[in-house]
């Protein structure tokens, strides 16, 4: 049986312009994929888009905060955001940390120097997301290896693959005592374009970092079809839940997730966690 496609960020679904074509006020838009919201601090990504033009409004030259308020407006606080390329040097959205106080519905504005404020963006944030979180244990998924096929092409839409991100499986890589880095990514089926840049991201950082296992697991699975809309989602992917795709897991040497990151992350951000564990 085919298994539907992924659910892919909202940030590759509008029609991309360079510049803001009108006066209009901006839409702040929660590019966060549905039900990965929790509670507590949760990671969440806003793009910011012309209505008019569909253009993207995010800078990394303009500074942005988020005023997240409950469903009835009242404010519960302004939180700085950071710019975040997904695809470099043609578009970005932006991250911030909020603090969730409980499942419900929330609205978010965002001001970003030189726009006027965009209007509220709704989310829903939820008790238990379905998806693997920091704090849980990694899941011991069998994914393929180099060593079962004859060929990388047969495993990784990566057309450019780092070979020793094929050497182990995701539970080898969770379960050895090492810390390990997932990259769920199909770089050569990504609607959102994002996949193809976050997996390089990881593979430039990968030799800085000799103690740390990482692994890269194709969203689908049979890549050699004739028709995109028959391509099959692994396993893995689906006993993770993921909701989306690019993902970027870090799990320590017990097998604890101690971060996770949807569609886009700044070199540094992701540095920090991976420095817990030391690097060259």
């Amino acid at each position: 049986m085919r298994v539907p496609r992924l659910l892919v960020l909202l940030i590759g679904a509008a029609v991309l312009t360079s510049a803001c074509s009108s006066g209009a006020t901006p839409l702040a838009v929660v590019a966060s994929s549905g039900a990965s919201i929790g509670t507590g601090e949760q990671r969440i990504l806003f793009a910011m888009v012309d209505p008019e033009s569909n253009a993207f409004l995010a800078s990394e030259d303009a500074a942005a905060t988020a005023l997240l308020r409950d469903e009835d407006g009242t404010p519960l606080g302004t939180y700085d955001l950071e710019f975040v390329w997904t695809v470099p040097e043609v578009r970005g959205i932006y991250a911030g940390y909020l603090e969730i106080p409980g499942p419900g519905v929330y609205q978010v504005s965002v001001e970003q120097d030189g726009l006027a404020e965009s209007g509220p963006a709704g989310f829903v944030a939820v008790d238990n997301p379905p998806m693997v979180g920091p704090g849980e244990s990694a899941l011991l998924s069998e994914t393929r290896t180099a060593a079962d096929v004859a060929d990388l092409s047969l495993i990784t839409s990566d057309p450019e693959p780092d070979p020793e991100m094929y050497s182990m499986t995701v539970a080898e890589a969770v379960s050895n005592g090492r810390p390990s880095v997932l990259v769920f990514a199909t770089p050569g089926f990504c609607t959102s374009q994002s996949c193809g840049p976050m997996l390089d991201q990881v593979k430039d950082l990968r030799p800085d970092y000799p103690a740390i296992d990482f692994v890269h697991v194709e969203i689908y699975d049979d890549l050699q079809v004739d028709n995109v809309e028959d391509l099959v989602v692994v396993d893995a992917v689906l006993e993770w839940q993921l909701p989306s795709e690019p993902w970027i897991y870090i799990i320590d040497g017990d097998g604890t997730v101690v971060a996770a990151f949807e569609g886009a992350v700044n070199d540094d951000e992701l540095a920090a966690v991976l420095d817990e564990f030391g690097g060259q």
